[in-house]
């Protein structure tokens, strides 16, 4: 639903968001496959991505990059367009994976002074609270984003990484605070939607 060209660390990088649609009333699994694609329409960067569970009749914006640091990626070429596609069969025959999302709340944005390290002319700052309330202890890591909006609604700006805060071992039930501070925007941000989830 949205990609930007810009520079990470001085290298070209592109940043994409995806919006997933679950119409069905149960958690659903999916992964895309993204590719960067030049003028010509040849592939220029591409990856494989694995989203977290997405609840049953909701929907879920995916916050993405291709090439420059910290990605894996590399861009050949002058990137033009992206092109996300649903990742048929990517889990074999079982067609599902456990990565159950976390509870956030207590989300507050402010504006920020780090360097981002990117292009991108605007920094914020996040807090939130990150609750786990599914069945089991989690102690593997979290994966974290965060996609930002102006004032009507469209994006403007996000990040995606691991978690540097989360305790080694979190009990059901328990929390833990998140701070994230440098997150890029391209135009100044109102809203942002912070989400967290095991793997």
């Amino acid at each position: 639903m949205w990609s930007h060209v810009g520079k990470s660390f001085g290298d070209a990088q592109v940043w994409y968001v995806a919006r997933v649609d679950n119409r069905a009333p149960t958690l659903a699994s999916v992964a895309l496959n993204v590719r960067a694609l030049d003028a010509s329409r040849a592939i220029v960067g591409s990856s494989q991505v694995t989203l977290p569970n997405v609840p049953g009749q909701s929907n879920f914006d995916y916050f993405g990059y291709l090439g420059g640091p910290p990605s894996d990626t590399n861009l050949t070429g002058t990137p033009v367009k992206i092109d996300v596609s649903e990742a048929h069969n990517a889990f074999g025959q079982a067609g599902a994976v456990e990565m159950p999302m976390l509870r956030t709340s207590e989300i507050t944005l402010a504006l920020g002074s780090e360097d981002t390290n990117t292009n991108a002319p605007y920094s914020y700052d996040l807090t939130a609270k990150v609750t786990n309330d599914i069945s089991r202890e989690v102690d593997g890591g979290v994966t974290q984003q965060v996609v930002l909006y102006d004032s009507a609604g469209h994006v403007v700006g996000g990040d995606t990484g691991t978690s540097d805060n989360a305790p080694d071992s979190l009990p059901t039930g328990m929390s833990y605070r998140e701070q994230w501070t440098g997150i890029p925007a391209l135009h100044h941000a109102v809203r942002a939607v912070y989400s967290v989830w095991v793997g």
